[in-house]
C-alpha cells in the first residue's frame, strides 16, 4: 500500500511521497487549475479533483480530494502541517470539517504517529525553500 503525502507549490505541482520496498520514493505530478479558486485536477490512479479548503501558509493546509477510477469513487480529506503534529484545537477543527463532508469520526485516522516519508518531505521542502 502506498502512503501519500501531498505538497502543492505555486507552480501547481503535486509532489507525492510513498514507500516502495521500504524506501521513500517521490513522484511529481502537474495539476491543472480548474475554473474555481483553489481547485485543481490531475490524472493519477484515475481522475482526481482536489481543492484547498483552508490554509495557513506558516502552519497547515486542509485538502479535499475526490478520486474516480475503475475501482470506484472515494473521498479524502487531509490535514498536512509543517510540524510533525498539530494542536488539539486544529485536530478538533479538522474533525468538524470531515463531519461536514460526511466522514464520521470513527473513519478519521490520526497519522501523526505513522512514518509517511516525513523526512523525505521535509528534505524536499528545505531544498525548495533554499532555491
Amino acid at each position: 500500500m502506498r502512503q501519500l503525502v501531498p505538497s502543492v507549490s505555486l507552480e501547481q505541482q503535486l509532489i507525492l511521497f510513498y514507500r516502495v520496498n521500504g524506501e521513500c520514493t517521490e513522484i511529481s505530478l502537474i495539476c491543472d487549475k480548474a475554473e474555481e479558486d483553489d481547485v485543481y485536477t490531475l490524472t493519477y490512479d484515475g481522475y482526481n479533483i482536489f481543492c484547498i479548503l483552508e490554509v495557513d501558509y506558516d502552519k497547515y493546509i486542509i485538502f479535499y480530494l475526490v478520486n474516480v477510477s475503475n475501482n470506484g469513487t472515494f473521498h479524502v480529506l487531509k490535514l498536512s502541517a509543517r510540524e510533525r503534529d498539530v494542536t488539539a484545537m486544529l485536530k478538533r477543527k479538522f474533525v468538524r470539517i470531515c463531519q461536514k463532508y460526511g466522514i464520521v469520526e470513527e473513519n478519521i485516522v490520526d497519522l501523526t504517529k505513522v512514518d509517511h516519508c516525513l523526512q523525505a518531505r521535509e528534505t524536499a521542502a528545505d531544498q525548495a525553500s533554499s532555491a
